[in-house]
């Protein structure tokens, strides 16, 4: 896990995250966009997540609404995935 320096966000620095939204509530993710085994390792758990049916959104810095995204991209600094709702 990489410490974020006092003071510095996440745009300073190559810290991404990945969080799961789920029944327990969420879990995030880290790592680094500079470790290609790190972002191996995002990646595949971007397609396994997706793959089970959590929808991707990657969330703006400035607090605007997320993009849904398809496909995965290291270049994004958060990555919210969303468990696909149920109808009823």
């Amino acid at each position: 896990m990489t410490v974020i320096a006092k003071g510095r966000g996440l745009a300073a620095s190559t810290t991404r995250v990945q969080i799961v939204m789920d029944r327990f509530g969420d879990t995030r993710h880290e790592f680094d966009a500079a470790d290609a085994q790190a972002v191996a390792m995002a990646e595949e758990r971007f397609r396994e997540l997706t793959g089970s049916g959590f929808r991707a959104a990657a969330l703006s810095g400035d607090g605007g609404p997320g993009k849904l995204i398809r496909s995965f991209d290291p270049t994004v600094e958060q990555t919210l995935f969303i468990p696909q709702l149920a109808g009823g």
